[in-house]
């Protein structure tokens, strides 16, 4: 290995309303140049490449469960996305010509791999041996580990049920319940495209209710927004996708959550359950993905950190055989908080490093007399791992871009 670029959620879509990709030239650009530091360099795409999960082909097959929704997908899913960017790809297809592109699956790909056709279109597009498609990438010589991440969120992890039956993501679910059921009123209010787009890129997720409250009073909406969202949001534990997936999450306490969730009480306190446990998160300051990265590199002297098959449940069935001794980094990217940590053990420094993402942020901000504002960044994150003369070293690029008023 001479240089390795390691980027994730591009969420590279069809160009329908959850597209936010238009950086087509930036990358381009940015894989040249660095082709021109090491022609042989390597690629590894770290998750959510493809937008399918909320792709026109997605919303089209309607609210069915997740085996359906997979199995119903045709070729249109992938080769629409790879229409809408041609000039991207086309780079891409030239470029695995030479050099290894891995491509790792994460949340809103994954269909890829419960649909042999879609998986097959984007192999066949590329139509090289050095295009790899994966569930992980490990350097064992280098001690490089990296996963998409969502395997350790708690909402989009797959499980198993008693009788060994793989049970899908809630946040699968949830989101192609919110994109058919709320983003049309969303569409029909008549409010501007750039802000029907930043609904889907509010960061933390949750903040989503403060931000429809600022675009109601922005724009003066005859819709009460917050209302409509929170009704469509509730009903998803309602359905029977939420009670599979809550019977197995919660085995022993799942009767007091069905009741719970089924009581008139509960849709008038809505707002307070749903924003609870990501205040409680800013609160505790928790990143999921920093402290499993943490256990991780520790693994070699606590066993029970070692990774699990439970940890690529869904992704793939088989895991990597890590020499935990020899592990320096572990990359992630799913949650879009780009980062690089230094994690202390007994041997010594190892890290952590999050690619962040290539999609546009909506983040809520204070404005002088304490209302709430929301401000919108574009942030295109990457990390590269050099080895030269049996020398490793990291770095990372965390760009952020605004457009100044």
């Amino acid at each position: 290995m001479g240089l390795r670029l390691f980027l994730s959620d591009l969420h590279i879509g069809d160009g329908t309303a959850n597209d936010d990709f238009v950086y087509d030239r930036e990358l381009i650009r940015l894989l040249s140049q660095i082709k021109d530091i090491d022609d042989n360099y390597e690629i590894v795409f770290v998750g959510d490449v493809l937008e399918i999960l909320e792709g026109d082909s997605v919303r089209k097959i309607g609210l069915v469960n997740f085996e359906k929704a997979c199995t119903s997908l045709n070729e249109d899913a992938v080769e629409s996305i790879i229409a809408k960017h041609k000039l991207l790809f086309e780079f891409l297809r030239s470029l695995v010509r030479t050099n290894k592109i891995y491509y790792i699956i994460g949340n809103h790909d994954y269909y890829l791999l419960f649909n042999q056709r879609l998986m097959n279109s984007l192999i066949n597009f590329m139509n090289s041996k050095n295009f790899i498609v994966t569930s992980y990438f490990y350097d064992e010589e280098d001690g490089i580990l990296s996963q998409h991440g969502s395997q350790y969120d708690f909402i989009y992890s797959f499980s198993k049920n008693k009788e060994n039956e793989l049970i899908p993501p809630l946040g699968d679910y949830i989101t192609r319940y919110t994109m058919i059921n709320f983003e049309p009123i969303l569409h029909s209010v008549y409010l501007p495209v750039e802000t029907v787009r930043d609904y889907d890129n509010i960061r933390p997720t949750m903040d989503v209710i403060d931000w429809l409250e600022y675009i109601n009073m922005m724009y003066r909406i005859p819709v009460d927004l917050v209302g409509e969202w929170l009704k469509s949001f509730l009903k998803i534990f309602q359905t029977s996708e939420f009670n599979k997936w809550i019977r197995v999450k919660f085995p022993h306490t799942y009767p007091i959550g069905d009741f719970f969730f089924k009581n008139p009480i509960f849709f008038q306190i809505g707002r307070k359950i749903t924003t609870l446990g990501d205040e409680i998160q800013k609160f505790r300051g928790v990143n999921y993905l920093k402290s499993k990265a943490e256990k991780i590199l520790n693994a070699y002297h606590v066993p029970e950190w070692r990774l699990k098959e439970k940890d690529f449940l869904g992704y793939s069935e088989k895991m990597p055989d890590i020499d935990y001794e020899r592990l320096k980094i572990v990359i992630f990217g799913h949650n879009h908080l780009p980062g690089f940590y230094v994690i202390p053990t007994s041997k010594g420094p190892r890290y952590y490093i999050n690619t962040g993402t290539w999609r546009p942020l909506v983040e809520k901000s204070r404005g002088k007399w304490g209302q709430r504002i929301f401000h919108k960044k574009v942030e295109l994150n990457y990390a590269l791992i050099t080895k030269d003369k049996n020398v490793l070293s990291a770095e990372t690029h965390l760009v952020s871009r605004v457009i100044l008023n």
